[in-house]
């Protein structure tokens, strides 16, 4: 291999690198409770994870390809309604039944969102006693940052420690 085809190589893997390291510390800002994920690391080299009673449990993942995967569970309803209605607005989940609406107010079922733009999916589940799960595959770490935050400002505004 050619001594400049090397070195661009390089260059491209250390800027890859400094790129995930950067991913990584927007997701442990967004969401303190967030750590680092001993074994098993579910998909990706990069997996923070959680558990607090309060708020639930779950994982970050952040792929090769610098994108995030976030699924928590056991959260919340209501912090969960205002964070997504910040990040998103209203009425860009579609309901139980395919229509869009607002999640304020919404009982249980799933809702869903695809980001044509982005390829991201989003699904939330709203449960019969309060409580809510995230299931956000392939989002763009700006976007999954900025979602962490408003919940991790939600999460403050009713009280529930979360970091």
């Amino acid at each position: 291999m050619q001594a400049a085809v090397a070195s661009a190589i390089d260059d491209f893997e250390l800027a890859w690198k400094k790129c995930q390291n950067a991913a990584t510390h927007a997701i442990l800002a967004a969401f303190p409770p967030l750590d680092h994920a001993k074994t098993p690391t579910y998909c990706c080299d990069i997996t923070l994870n959680y558990r607090q009673e309060e708020i639930g449990e779950g994982h970050v993942c952040i792929d090769a390809f610098c994108r995030a995967t976030i699924a928590f569970e056991d959260l919340p309803q209501d912090a969960v309604t205002e964070a997504i209605e910040a990040s998103f607005g209203i009425m860009w989940f579609d309901g139980p039944d395919g229509v869009s609406l607002p999640l304020s107010g919404a009982g249980p079922g799933v809702y869903t969102y695809d980001d044509e733009t982005t390829c991201a999916d989003y699904e939330i589940v709203f449960e019969d006693h309060g409580r809510a799960a995230l299931s956000f595959s392939d989002i763009p770490v700006p976007d999954a940052a900025t979602i962490l935050h408003t919940l991790t400002t939600a999460l403050s505004r009713e009280d529930v420690r979360s970091d």
